[in-house]
């Protein structure tokens, strides 16, 4: 029986789905974390809200309100940044997900061809132990005539 040719390519990319694997949960957690810092600058730009329509109420100088004003304009700054890391971090992870998808993809097809290759092997292996049992039995029956025509 002659070995799987395409051993050696299914093995590699079976190593090669196994980093992509690693590359996208890496992927997948930047664009987690990244989600996360967008929840907490709106919990903290909301509180900010709150703590401002308060003071408002009670009444602020004009340099208070800049100073305020300000402030929500820095905070809308980093919710856009936010928004786009997790953009960016969201097509890096659909990236990786997709390359690695067509090599477990490229894996199944190979493992495939493996177990057909597999199931040749073993119907050949039949093939030539029921050749080997026939011939033995042939070889019984031709000696067996021969002691009987004796």
């Amino acid at each position: 029986m002659k070995p799987f040719t395409l051993a050696r390519v299914l093995q590699l990319a079976e190593r090669r789905a196994e980093g992509l694997s690693r590359a996208v949960k890496s992927a997948h957690g930047i664009w987690l974390r990244a989600r996360g810092r967008q929840v907490q600058l709106t919990t903290l730009r909301d509180a900010h809200v709150a703590q401002l329509a308060s003071q408002l109420r009670a009444g602020v100088s004009a340099a208070q309100l800049q100073e305020m004003n300000h402030l929500q304009h820095v905070q809308a700054a980093e919710m856009q940044t936010a928004q786009a890391a997790i953009d960016a971090a969201h097509s890096d992870w659909q990236a990786r997900l997709a390359e690695w998808m067509q090599v477990e993809q490229r894996v199944k097809a190979l493992r495939l061809l493996e177990q057909r290759h597999l199931a040749q092997a073993a119907v050949q292996q039949r093939r030539s132990e029921q050749r080997e049992h026939d011939e033995l039995v042939e070889l019984t029956h031709r000696q067996d005539a021969g002691r009987w025509g004796n």
